[in-house]
């Protein structure tokens, strides 16, 4: 039986997870709170499952160091092929995201008082330019370490919960 290796699970689970956020981005529901938990849904039951077909192709015969292994191996694929595609996205595909993003974080900076009205038009300028930079950097960064971090978790989950029948060598 030939297995299915862990670089092409991870592109299956990455094109979920890329066609789910074109669909968000077209249907303008990306801000919405329930995308975040389908996206860790996706990665967490996708890796999950990876770990799971893993392990049925080895007939069980295996230790959780090689599912955890595979699982995370799953996991990394995921996130360099996710990372790759939201600098795409952000650069070529929807370059208005970032600026759409940080104007609706300024408008909730203003319901909460937390904006100064009394501040010079040049320093706001400044402000809003670094601003932009660092929601720029925390939205990859973020998208990078979070994927990478649901995929680690989901890892172990799936090597926890799939059943292992190791053979004994003699």
């Amino acid at each position: 039986m030939q297995t299915k290796s862990h670089i092409n699970k991870g592109f299956i689970i990455a094109a979920f997870l890329i066609c789910f956020n074109a669909v968000t981005h077209f249907t303008k529901t990306y801000f919405d709170e329930w995308t975040t938990l389908v996206f860790a849904a996706i990665v967490i039951i996708g890796v999950v499952a990876s770990v799971y077909f893993f392990c049925n192709e080895l007939n069980g015969n295996t230790a959780f160091g090689v599912l955890f292994t595979h699982g995370f191996k799953t996991a990394t694929v995921v996130a360099c092929v996710y990372f790759i595609y939201t600098l795409f996205a952000l650069y070529l595909f929807f370059p208005g995201f970032i600026e759409e993003k940080f104007n609706k974080g300024i408008e909730e900076a203003k319901k909460q008082g937390a904006f100064d009205e009394k501040a010079s038009k040049e320093n706001m300028e400044m402000g809003m330019t670094i601003g932009k930079k660092i929601v720029t950097y925390t939205y990859i960064a973020g998208t990078l370490m979070g994927t990478l971090f649901l995929g680690v978790i989901a890892a172990a989950i799936g090597s926890v919960i799939t059943k292992k029948l190791p053979q004994q060598l003699n």
